[in-house]
């Protein structure tokens, strides 16, 4: 049984995996080479993103822009033109509602700072704890057969969130979190599961294509996004993170 034991383990330790308790910096760690490496992360200073947004009552296309340090904006057209605008200029949020633009309250604009800056748009989650998050292993939770490792995220603002990195793939592909949905439209925070899925490689980085929101109090689906197309680096004029 010992030399059964013994050529289990040899084998285990040959194919990468370890035999006991993962750690935070493992997780880490193959979490970024899953998602395609430190190197080609850290290559991707800017995004563009066309996706089809869908909600219980309306239909509609965006097109996110961000960049590093961590700056984003997002404009959404429906029909074809530019009906609402949000961006993020590295320290305040502004909102255009179709008529004048103003300045987001500190919960909208909290939203946007950490759309941009947690894992999956511009940066990876290796940089997470140089940008000042608190990264703690929550042990494991299984949901619908998959045993995931549980990572608590606390932002540099206070913020906490939950990643579901999956052990067959380590790519995060579950976040839960308390909050508003629409915070501009809605305030009222419930626990929020966004599930992402169709994942694709974009200049030897990985992106999940498809995201679903869940409210778990009630097991409903409170947004889809569909991606359409990411590019990687495109010019992007700074002014257009800022209110002019």
């Amino acid at each position: 049984m010992l030399r059964i034991a013994s050529t289990i383990a040899s084998v285990l330790a040959f194919a990468g995996c370890k035999v006991g308790p993962v750690t935070v910096e493992e997780i880490i760690e193959r979490n970024t080479n899953a998602m395609g490496g430190r190197i080609a992360i850290e290559s991707v200073q800017a995004v563009e993103v066309s996706l089809h947004i869908r909600d219980p009552n309306f239909e509609v296309d965006g097109v996110y822009h961000a960049a590093r340090p961590g700056r984003m904006r997002v404009d959404i057209m429906a029909n074809g033109k530019r009906v609402f605008m949000e961006r993020f200029d590295g320290e305040r949020g502004w909102q255009w509602n179709g008529k004048e633009e103003k300045e987001e309250g500190a919960i909208p604009t909290a939203a946007l700072r950490h759309g941009v800056e947690l894992p999956g748009n511009l940066f990876g989650l290796h940089e997470m704890r140089e940008r000042g998050y608190r990264i703690e292993l929550a042990g494991r939770q299984k949901i619908d057969g998959v045993n995931y490792y549980v990572l608590h995220i606390t932002l540099a603002d206070g913020y906490e969130t939950s990643l579901f990195v999956d052990p067959q793939t380590w790519r995060i592909t579950r976040r839960r979190d308390v909050r508003a949905l629409h915070p501009d439209v809605d305030p009222t925070p419930t626990t929020i599961e966004s599930r992402k899925s169709d994942w694709r490689k974009v200049a030897d980085v990985w992106f999940a294509f498809a995201d679903e929101d869940v409210d778990l109090k009630t097991s409903k689906v409170v947004e889809t996004a569909k991606i359409k197309e990411i590019k990687i680096n495109p010019p992007i004029d700074p002014s257009i993170f800022e209110k002019l």
